[in-house]
């Protein structure tokens, strides 16, 4: 059942068509056809069986001409109903012209389900009416100004509010989104309604400013830029934020729109049946937002996962390379003048093509937050779920789980649905973690370990070298090269070296760089000496010599490469870094200007041996323990814990299981000879 004004619509679109065609063409049969199952106020029942190969018969043509346009008369004060309002208001917002808003109207209602679809079906369909020509019939514009309004540049499509169906299935073949027709269509009254239902704000976030300190100035930065830009309705301002899943890119988008007290509208996440939308349908999203939400003077856009938009080469099926579709002169131009400042998102920035990259106004990577902000996240989640968790217990989480805090998110999440508690967290952390790693068991550094420079053996003072990184800072001491057998205690005085100058520790080993692809290994060198220099980290390399072996000994050009890229960032590395190697002499000889201090680690002396079995074993040593000259502090820990497995006790016992770690080295020899007195 139509409205009043519904029918006077309808009576005005056939009163133009009967108006400008012949009684003899198809379209008239066509015209005379659909009203005969119209109620447009009149009756219209033709007897037209035996005129159907000459058309209409000029006296019924006229009849039918007469009986419009007495009709059209008639209904003319016919008040608007919500929808004309709607398109109407959204219109002016638009800055549509009367002919642009007149065709706008005409495909609005042409989308919808109902006797104006069907008549375009009719027109474009059966009388095989072009589009263009059906749009002139139907609004009565002159066909200058109806081209002029659907040129490709004009509002209406360059805007998004329309677009072309190249092969139309039904009604006009110019349609607006669905997104848009559902927007319009009441209960919305008004442009608020409009543009609440096409772009909803994003919800808000339990995340706070403080959660993103790690990002320094960068942070502080966005901010300012996009305030001045929201300030002095600047255009062509984008921000770009890239790092791995999970990192906290939405959310920081998030905190800054709460900090700028601004909305922020996500566009093109989903097509309008909430599916996965396509390219083109992101992009129209995109259009219409910058132009409907231009002049409010309050809004951020969101447009997350932007790699997809770009015609770059993709690995497709089987390794083939496939290249997307899309112009990107057309998205480049897209960004230059956008009037509403948009922030995109990505998880990997070299998925995006260079053109549109010096188009960005500021870049923002995301990486993984350090222990402390990690571990605040944990405590904050935890509450969110109402998970107990101690802040211990968030701590260690933090410590052992060196992955975005999205993962927190879900194992808590996860833990509540099974109304679990600590343990459960930690299950399902470690399987989540471990999933994301491909299968693979992070590594972590056992951050209890206590290190005491009286304890431990080398050729250079140890606590003269901490006092003097200490003293001078971290921007003046340069890197650090420890060397020596395994135990001595070369990464444990690292990370002793990075809690003196309250620095967190960024540890790397060798194979968390080492990558399959070419490249790869260099980007991950770059990006941990980056993350160190943004997070103001300590950086340790565990197990340095699988990264700068000597190039003399090497036949691949990617190993050279490797080492090439290390040495660079060696060289330019504004803040403290140190390199642990059981192989120092198997070094690349260039490493040798590129560190501050060489320490070599030595197996302990007497008198440290001595102090090592008093603190581990809370007992005086036997004589026999001078013999054992190979032993380091690592030797007595593992020892320590043996001890405490088997329940062993006597001094002689002790010693035996210190003799049983000392011949197992390379190149140990068994303490043979006599037994020493006390």
């Amino acid at each position: 059942m139509i409205n009043r004004f519904e029918q006077r619509f309808l009576i005005e679109v056939a009163d133009r068509i009967a108006a400008r065609l012949s009684g003899r063409s198809i379209a008239a049969l066509e015209l005379s056809d659909w009203m005969e199952e119209q109620d447009l106020g009149f009756r219209w029942d033709p007897d037209l069986e035996n005129y159907k190969r000459r058309g209409v018969p000029n006296a019924i043509w006229e009849d039918l001409r007469l009986r419009l346009a007495r009709k059209a008369a008639q209904t003319r004060c016919v008040r608007p109903d919500a929808l004309s309002k709607n398109i109407a208001a959204l219109s002016v917002h638009m800055l549509l012209d009367p002919d642009e808003e007149q065709i706008f109207a005409l495909a609005v209602r042409a989308a919808r389900t109902g006797p104006l679809q069907s008549l375009c079906n009719s027109l474009t369909d059966e009388a095989r009416i072009p589009v263009e020509d059906a749009v002139i019939y139907l609004t009565g514009i002159s066909p200058a100004r109806v081209r002029k309004a659907l040129t490709s540049s004009s509002r209406l499509l360059s805007s998004g509010l329309l677009h072309h169906e190249k092969s139309p299935i039904h009604g006009l073949g110019l349609l607006p989104s669905d997104r848009l027709l559902i927007s319009l269509e009441p209960p919305s009254r008004g442009l608020s309604d409009i543009l609440g239902k096409l772009f909803s704000a994003v919800e808000p976030t339990d995340v706070a400013w403080e959660d993103f300190e790690h990002l320094g100035e960068s942070r502080d930065f966005a901010f300012r830029l996009l305030k001045g830009a929201i300030k002095k309705r600047e255009k062509g301002v984008n921000i770009l934020l890239h790092g791995p899943p999970g990192t906290g890119k939405t959310e920081f988008c998030k905190v800054l729109a709460q900090r700028l007290a601004v909305s922020l509208h996500a566009v093109g996440e989903s097509d309008e049946d909430g599916d996965e939308p396509t390219r083109f349908e992101r992009l129209q999203q995109l259009r219409l937002g910058q132009r409907l939400l231009a002049d409010q003077g309050n809004s951020v856009i969101l447009f997350d996962e932007m790699e997809d938009l770009f015609p770059g080469l993709n690995n497709g099926l089987f390794g083939l390379s496939l290249r997307r579709s899309g112009s990107k002169v057309h998205t480049n131009r897209l960004i230059e003048g956008n009037a509403v400042p948009t922030l995109w998102t990505t998880n990997d920035i070299s998925d995006c093509d260079p053109a549109f990259l010096r188009r960005i106004s500021f870049t923002l990577e995301l990486r993984t937050p350090p222990v402390s902000v990690r571990a605040r996240v944990w405590q904050e989640l935890a509450r969110k779920h109402r998970v107990p968790l101690s802040q211990e217990h968030c701590m260690d989480l933090a410590h052992n789980m060196e992955d975005a805090p999205a993962l927190a998110n879900s194992a808590l999440r996860a833990a509540r649905i099974a109304r679990g508690g600590t343990d459960d967290v930690w299950l399902a952390a470690t399987a989540i973690s471990r999933a994301v790693r491909g299968g693979h068991t992070p590594y972590v550094s056992n951050r209890e370990v206590y290190f005491d420079p009286e304890l431990a053996n080398a050729d250079h003072d140890l606590s003269l070298i901490a006092e003097r990184f200490v003293t001078c800072g971290p921007a003046n001491t340069g890197g650090l090269c420890l060397s020596g057998p395994p135990g001595t205690g070369k990464s444990a005085f690292a990370r002793y070296l990075a809690e003196r100058l309250n620095m967190p520790v960024l540890e790397r080993r060798a194979s968390d760089l080492l990558d399959r692809f070419v490249g790869g290994s260099e980007r991950n060198i770059a990006d941990a000496f980056a993350e160190a220099r943004d997070t103001k980290a300590f950086l340790v390399f565990d197990e340095a010599d699988s990264l700068l072996r000597s190039r003399e000994a090497t036949s691949h050009g990617w190993e050279i490469s490797q080492v090439n890229e290390m040495l660079t960032w060696m060289e330019n590395h504004p803040l403290p870094f140190a390199c642990t190697t059981n192989l120092g002499d198997q070094l690349d000889p260039a490493t040798a200007r590129r560190f501050s201090l060489r320490i070599g680690f030595l197996p302990l002396s007497l008198e440290q041996r001595r102090a090592c079995f008093r603190r581990f074993f809370l007992n005086e040593p036997s004589a026999e323990l001078q013999l054992l000259d190979q032993l380091t502090p690592g030797d007595f820990a593992v020892v320590a814990k043996r001890s405490t497995l088997l329940g062993i006790k006597e001094p002689s016992a002790i010693i035996a299981e210190l003799t049983r770690e000392q011949t197992s080295k390379p190149n140990a020899s068994t303490p043979v000879g006599f037994r020493v007195s006390s």
